[in-house]
């Protein structure tokens, strides 16, 4: 099954707005074992019209997203309606749900939001739970197209549960790819490729990829055959390791929190590069409540003092990103929160270049358990926002070992 999907919206190409929606239905295909194998992003207005003219001859399923609003740069399912040869009709029950939706917000809609119950004949209704506009869903010639709302938080309920039953319906269990993504921090995607490419290549038919980020690599397998993929994984275990901290799309923090959840043990961190980041990714995770208590963004030396109990001479003497310092935040930081573990970071984050010494890029993170404490220091010159991650990152992944160990 080809599948296209096209975003549309002015918005995406002035750079007001994010275009997250490939990627979010990239992944939702793939677990389908289906592909996008092509995208395309388009103004509002005219261009619409031709983006969906040449899908229509290529694709099976077309996905887009956008345009289906009251005003009058929606024209996606008007469009949509003309190039099937299908007659728009006005749907009451739409109409209902749509007043109703603003009767709940005590708002008076505009006569516009009408349009919005215009139905092409023979669609499939998708109904709308966070907004006013209903998502269509059309068939011809064996081809399928389906419009979606814009807005995220309308988008992707009525995919789950609307979109993707039909389509599992539709393709069957047995058909299309599979795939798997193995998330490896510490080794370069040519590194990575260099230990693992060549020996995999006899043991399946696989489309190999990389997904290189600081630090890090995605690496992925696809295959028709399901079989030979445990097989690799294995493979791929056995050459890697620890090194491997996740599959698919699960984050880092993701698999500290499950790990700490599963292990019954507590978490606190004490940051000053990161200001603030290790928290926030953590308590993203569901369920971190129940593990993480809590922390300290003692950014200055004087709160490092106040704080967390740090010596000025201590400081004085060492400097803010040095071993003894991070160390003694990790283990005042565990002392003052009755945690069971704490990891602690601080660092030069640039972009000015520091010292000789202690040069932008420098890290320094520490990991202090009820019996013992490690540092590690590390280097990562990079711009701000990225050495902000990578350090979080390596944080994170000290709790992770921590936290798999026998």
């Amino acid at each position: 099954m080809k599948v296209e999907v096209i975003n549309t919206g002015s918005e995406l190409l002035l750079g007001q707005v994010t275009n997250t929606h490939v990627g979010w239905l990239g992944r939702s295909l793939s677990d389908l074992g289906l592909r996008i194998d092509r995208q395309m992003t388009v103004p509002d207005g005219p261009a619409i019209r031709q983006a969906l003219v040449e899908a229509l001859e290529r694709a099976d399923l077309i996905v887009v997203t956008g345009g289906l609003g009251p005003t009058s740069d929606d024209i996606t399912r008007d469009v949509a309606a003309e190039l099937l040869g299908r007659k728009l009709v006005y749907e009451p029950a739409i109409m209902a749900k749509i007043e109703g939706y603003f009767k709940r917000r005590n708002i008076v809609p505009a006569a516009l939001v009408k349009v919005q119950a215009m139905v092409p004949e023979g669609a499939l209704v998708l109904s709308n739970d966070f907004g006013t506009a209903p998502g269509l869903l059309l068939e011809r010639d064996g081809k399928a197209l389906v419009l979606l709302p814009g807005p995220p938080r309308e988008l992707k309920p009525m995919w789950e549960n609307e979109v993707l039953p039909w389509l599992k319906k539709r393709i069957g269990l047995s058909q299309g790819e599979h795939q798997r993504i193995w998330r490896i921090l510490g080794l370069g995607e040519s590194r990575v490729q260099e230990i693992l490419e060549e020996a995999l290549k006899g043991k399946g038919d696989f489309e190999f990829g990389y997904c290189s980020r600081p630090g890090e690599v995605d690496f992925r397998l696809i295959t028709a055959d399901a079989g030979s993929l445990k097989k690799a994984d294995l493979f791929i275990r056995s050459k890697l390791g620890d090194s491997i901290y996740a599959e698919g799309d699960e984050t880092m923090e993701a698999v500290v929190i499950r790990a700490a959840t599963k292990r019954k043990r507590t978490l606190v961190t004490a940051e000053s590069c990161t200001g603030g980041l290790l928290g926030n990714r953590l308590t993203n995770v569901p369920g971190s409540s129940r593990v993480f208590i809590g922390g300290w963004i003692p950014y200055s030396n004087k709160l490092k003092e106040r704080q967390l109990g740090i010596p000025g001479g201590l400081l004085k003497k060492h400097g803010a990103v040095s071993e003894p310092v991070v160390v003694a935040m990790a283990r005042n930081a565990l002392r003052l929160s009755g945690a069971d573990l704490a990891v602690a970071v601080s660092g030069v984050a640039g972009p000015e270049p520091g010292t000789k010494e202690k040069p932008a890029g420098l890290l320094w993170v520490a990991l202090a358990t009820r019996k013992s404490t490690l540092a590690l220091k590390k280097n990562l010159p990079t711009d701000r926002e990225t050495y902000k991650y990578s350090a979080s990152q390596v944080a994170l992944d000290l709790l992770r070992r921590e936290l798999n160990k026998k």
